[in-house]
């Protein structure tokens, strides 16, 4: 490697935090179900707006993965940049349940084509560097970037769109051109690519999951308190109406949050070397559990209580298990074998997101709290049950 392109790939990880710097800098984010509620949407409507992400990102996610494995990584990780920036432009000219439908389709297809890609993109210029042993210190590096755009975002989110909601989307689509030319910018990491048939990569990339009982087992529970997890975040606005929190707050309450993201992120290394790895994912199920009667009671200081209790799990909830995928998957599969993960979370998110929207809707937000709290119960008794041997999961994370 000449000195040129490892300054290129080392350029690489200084992008690649700007990028996520600017993907939190999404304002609608303290206030997108208001936004939603304000346009005359009913929760089960809503549902099925936030329900079309996760279709979408089904769809895509692991076609779009093969063809970076495959080919090129730079070239989906821009058409993905591409696509988050045009939701923002559908959502400023959008009124209706169409549009706002069309607009989350979009942002699923955008982020199906950034998700598994950008991440192995990370992994892979450090492998060309020589440097994959440091993956988890440079992603949550990243993450820190992502926490701090959203921690800018929850300040002028909520301020803004009282004085022009459609305005919150505007100047998110203008932080998405910034994004969309840093994914330009970016240096395709020298590496083995795949030479498999797609049908093939999808098997190979599945054989190595399966290949490993203990790794196998720990993403399907990580799936579904995953899934259950981001119920928490899609309806925290609706909670926080019905206490009685004005909007006026939610940025600071968004606020608070991200810098709590941010507190998970770096308390995270010291977590994972004093607490066995199994019992990080038994806080990770109680937190759930924890949050979601917090929500189904719904006094104010205990919702914004559990917002704050799930920010500091989810700082460090994608590190954990992307560190695991990584070592035992070879570059040639990795977005594809990262994004079968994330279908079973897609798959579990949708069927969640649905049932507690409608029982929200039609019974009562206790209700659909109550459902998420035996979604989080069933997972920490099954991982709890799971036999998972003697492999030192802690090496492989």
């Amino acid at each position: 490697m000449d000195i040129k392109d490892q300054k290129d790939l080392e350029g690489n990880i200084n992008k690649a935090c700007f990028m996520n710097f600017f993907g939190g800098m999404w304002l609608a984010t303290p206030v997108v179900i208001v936004f939603f509620s304000d346009n005359h949407m009913s929760l089960t409507q809503i549902a099925m707006i936030l329900g079309a992400y996760p279709i979408m990102h089904l769809l895509f996610d692991i076609p779009s993965s093969i063809w970076a494995d495959k080919y090129s990584r730079k070239s989906i990780l821009i058409l993905g940049s591409i696509g988050c920036m045009l939701q923002n432009i559908i959502y400023f000219f959008s009124g209706s349940f169409e549009l706002f439908f069309i607009a989350s389709c979009v942002n699923g297809i955008g982020e199906a084509l950034l998700g598994r890609t950008f991440n192995a993109l990370v992994y892979d210029t450090l492998l060309s560097l020589g440097r994959e042993k440091k993956y988890e210190k440079i992603q949550l590096k990243i993450m820190k970037s992502f926490f701090a755009g959203k921690f800018l975002a929850s300040i002028l989110g909520a301020y803004i769109y009282i004085i022009n909601p459609r305005a919150v989307f505007l100047l998110s689509a203008i932080f998405s051109m910034i994004h969309v030319a840093f994914a330009f910018s970016l240096k395709e990491p020298t590496r083995e690519k795949s030479v498999s048939k797609s049908f093939n990569q999808i098997k190979e990339g599945l054989g190595f999951l399966l290949g490993k009982k203990t790794i196998w087992h720990t993403i399907i529970i990580f799936a579904v308190m995953s899934a259950s997890c981001d119920i928490l975040a899609e309806y925290s606005q609706p909670v926080l109406q019905v206490s009685e929190i004005p909007v006026a707050y939610f940025g600071i309450i968004y606020l608070f949050a991200s810098l709590f993201q941010y507190l998970g992120a770096s308390i995270y290394p010291y977590i994972k070397s004093k607490i066995d790895w199994k019992n990080v994912m038994i806080i990770y199920l109680l937190v759930n559990i924890i949050c979601s009667l917090c929500f189904g009671v719904h006094p104010a200081v205990l919702v914004v209580f559990a917002i704050l209790l799930r920010s500091i799990a989810f700082g460090s909830q994608s590190t954990y298990i992307s560190s695991i995928v990584h070592q035992i998957v070879p570059s040639s599969h990795r977005a594809t074998t990262m994004s079968i993960n994330n279908l079973i979370y897609m798959l579990f998110f949708f069927a969640f997101l649905n049932i507690v929207g409608f029982s929200m809707d039609y019974g009562s937000i206790f209700i659909g709290m109550l459902i998420n709290v035996f979604i989080a119960l069933a997972a920490l008794l099954a991982f709890a049950r799971m036999s998972f041997g003697k492999e030192p999961a802690r090496a492989e994370a």
